[in-house]
């Protein structure tokens, strides 16, 4: 009889990444990124960009959070944000890996 998967084969416990795009209202961008930093679980970074986007939000979490509910309830309860797009990270390439 097979065993049931460990929480790490079933990705329960292993980090994912997740890049944010977040866009607030005029003249409100350094005041948000401070909020988000602070108020915002599992946020790593905040960097203000230029382009359509005026803050890009790294977040780092276990396979048992629900991104979602981060940014949909979390992050989306702070004044001045407009609109989010998340994309999640696969894999993060580093000059020191030996395979390049």
């Amino acid at each position: 009889m097979a065993s049931e998967p460990s929480s790490d084969q079933r990705g329960l416990g292993a980090r994912q990444t997740f890049f944010a795009f977040v866009r607030v209202d005029l003249g409100k961008t350094y005041e948000v990124g401070r909020r988000i930093i602070r108020e915002v679980p599992h946020v790593k970074e905040v960097s203000s960009v230029s382009g359509s986007w005026d803050l890009l939000v790294k977040i780092v979490i276990d396979g048992r959070e629900d991104v979602g509910e981060l940014i949909n309830e979390k992050m989306a309860a702070i004044e001045g944000i407009r609109r989010t797009k998340t994309m999640v990270a696969y894999f993060v390439y580093n000059k020191d890996d030996v395979f390049f």
